[in-house]
Formats: C-alpha cells, sequence, structure tokens
C-alpha cells in the first residue's frame, strides 16, 4: 500500500465531497473547498492519498496564533490503520510550525473514536454546541493549546 499527504488539488474536490456526503450525511460542498483552494490565504487542505486514491483529509485553517480544523476524515476502508493518527499528526505540526498557540475542531458528541484520538493528542473538552449538525447532532468543541518558543 502507497500512501503520502499532499496539498489538495482541484481534481481531489469532489471525491473529497462524495467521501464527506456518505460519512457525515453532508459535505462542506464543492463550492465551500473550491473557495477556499483558491482564494483563502489561511485554508490548507490536506490529502491523504492511498494507492492514487483519496483515502482521507483534512482542512485546516491558520490564522495567526489561532487555528481551526474544519473538516477531517479517514474513509471506511482505511480506518484503524493509523492514518488518522498520522493525518492529524501532520495538521499538528504544521501549526506548530507556523507558531500556533491554539487549535479548535467541533466533532459530534456520539463520535467516541474522534474524540478519543482528539484527547490522545491533547484535546480537551471546551463546551457543547447545541444542534450544531444538520441532523440535529450536537456538537463538542475542543481545543488544544501549544507552547510556542519565541
Amino acid at each position: 500500500m502507497k500512501y503520502k499527504i499532499r496539498p489538495l488539488e482541484e481534481k481531489d474536490i469532489w471525491d473529497i465531497v462524495q467521501a464527506e456526503e456518505e460519512i457525515f450525511g453532508s459535505s462542506l460542498g464543492y463550492d465551500l473547498i473550491y473557495t477556499d483552494l483558491k482564494l483563502n490565504p489561511y485554508a490548507h487542505y490536506l490529502v491523504l492519498e492511498i494507492d492514487n486514491y483519496v483515502g482521507g483529509y483534512l482542512g485546516l485553517w491558520i490564522t495567526g496564533e489561532g487555528a481551526e480544523i474544519i473538516n477531517f476524515y479517514i474513509s471506511k476502508n482505511y480506518r484503524g490503520l493509523g492514518f488518522g493518527k498520522m493525518l492529524l499528526d501532520f495538521a499538528l505540526n504544521l501549526c506548530q510550525m507556523s507558531k500556533v498557540r491554539t487549535i479548535s475542531l467541533e466533532v459530534r458528541q456520539n463520535n467516541l473514536p474522534a474524540r478519543n484520538l482528539y484527547e490522545k493528542f491533547g484535546f480537551t473538552f471546551s463546551h457543547i454546541r447545541k444542534a450544531y449538525y444538520q441532523d440535529g447532532t450536537d456538537a463538542f468543541v475542543m481545543i488544544k493549546t501549544f507552547e510556542v518558543k519565541e
């Protein structure tokens, strides 16, 4: 199995939209991802390519000392193989190199595997966003703080 983490390319967007809809029931949408890719200087979209297939991705906005994970998935076929840890670690290293002090994300309250992964990487619960997702599920907001050496 060949894999690599690389920047998002325009050709990847439809694959990501379809996977988001399958996994989450909805997607950020082609237009938002495309606009971020082309126009948002704060957007960093990372693709996990496995055997020439988009096996996952992580969308990240880095705005000065803060960052936010916009969306993150690993395709069902590749879960439990360490790819989620690898992609999240890559994104967090990018944040550290960018001198980010805090990073936040929303995760479905009932998504225990994702919450456990984030906790292993030092994210802590901050607060709940009630009925945040389209299906009415609450979101847990989780935050990680970095030590930034001046």
